[in-house]
């Protein structure tokens, strides 16, 4: 079988069967690829172009003035009073709503966090903790008097923000694309880019809904999308903004303390002011994409084209051969089997072998008459 194998070569032959269905077939086939070159391959994913995927650096700043109300009280707010931590690095935490328990002090006292039933509950945990139950909760050294979102102690006070719309969010984007462009695209180069949204507009873009987000917070990411055209005839390059609920509503929570010392009986105590919040929690990036034509991807695709095209005339010869009622005659129009050469090869040379052996014969012959 392996000899019958090695001895058979295969070849192409062309032929061309006159039939309508058949022309038909491959020309649709041919069609539907040419399509998917020069629609998808070239118009839609541009692949004439190169591309190159980037990220950059965003700075933010919160703008406006508001007001919180807190025991029917009002109180202005601005920038300082309003983020917490007031600088991070590509992110802002805004407190819609925030428990604060003033004037804390390190002492022994009932922490709500921990409660109990019996001093078996309380856990000794030396030297915070002794295992002790006072009143429905353990003793322990801690800043008193100790606070929870769920307990706060009476000297507690909330206050709410009002007034969202009067704030905004501006952001300072920056990107590059080295490997097709060195110059560094920004959002202050003077090419009037969109800077600044209201907090109402950057939920709505969201999908959040305000009371809700102001009510138990919320985590949404902030995109400045670039999208260039690099190159002679691109269009100008400016960013877009992007918003996705990450959170889903999950909600975003914080707490923070501002520390000081304050006179008591003439000797100074550290204290500290405990601030749980509720809010909104903003993550910026800057990311994009840069397309350029480069010739390296226009021979590329051109190959892609070559590679594909014949993909026509393969399945038209499938269907042809397996699928149609004539398929045994297009087979046999197709598919032709040679006599074996090898074997007339052979008798050729017997039969030249033959020849010259009669001729030196005669020769012999002629030489041997006197």
């Amino acid at each position: 079988m392996i000899l019958s194998w090695v001895a058979i070569y295969g070849t192409s032959k062309e032929v061309k069967l006159l039939d309508r269905r058949l022309g038909m077939l491959h020309l649709v086939i041919f069609l539907v690829v040419l399509a998917y070159v020069i629609g998808v391959r070239l118009v839609l994913e541009k692949g004439y172009q190169s591309l190159e995927l980037s990220s950059g650096m965003v700075a933010v700043t919160l703008d406006g003035m508001t007001y919180s109300s807190s025991n029917g009280l009002v109180f202005p707010a601005d920038q300082a009073d309003l983020v917490q931590p007031l600088k991070e690095g590509a992110a802002l935490f805004l407190a819609t709503s925030k428990l604060t328990t003033p004037q804390q002090r390190l002492d022994n006292c009932t922490d709500p966090n921990y409660p109990c039933s019996a001093d078996s509950d309380c856990k000794p945990d030396p030297p915070l903790s002794y295992g002790k139950c006072e009143g429905g909760f353990c003793e322990r050294q801690t800043w008193c008097p100790a606070a929870s979102v769920s307990h706060p102690p009476a000297t507690a006070y909330t206050s709410q923000l009002e007034a969202l719309d009067r704030l905004a969010i501006s952001l300072i984007g920056t990107i590059n694309f080295p490997m097709l462009d060195p110059t560094v695209l920004t959002t202050e180069d003077g090419r009037n880019a969109r800077v600044t949204w209201s907090i109402p507009e950057i939920l709505s873009r969201g999908g959040v809904d305000m009371v809700e987000a102001v009510g138990t917070g919320a985590v949404l990411s902030l995109v400045l999308k670039w999208s260039c055209s690099l190159g002679p005839g691109g269009s100008t390059c400016l960013p877009r903004l992007r918003v996705y609920d990450i959170g889903q509503g999950a909600g975003f929570w914080s707490q923070w303390a501002q520390y000081y010392e304050q006179l008591d009986n003439g000797e100074a105590v550290l204290r500290r002011d405990l601030h749980n919040a509720t809010g909104i929690r903003f993550l910026i990036s800057s990311r994009g994409n840069a397309r350029r034509i480069d010739i390296y991807a226009c021979v590329l695709q051109l190959f892609v084209a070559l590679a594909l095209l014949p993909i026509a005339s393969a399945l038209a010869d499938t269907i042809m051969q397996y699928l149609f009622s004539e398929r045994r005659h297009y087979r046999e129009y197709k598919t032709e089997t040679t006599p074996d050469f090898s074997d007339v090869r052979a008798k050729v040379e017997q039969l030249d072998k033959q020849t010259k052996s009669q001729q030196e014969k005669l020769l012999a012959y002629g030489d041997s008459e006197p």
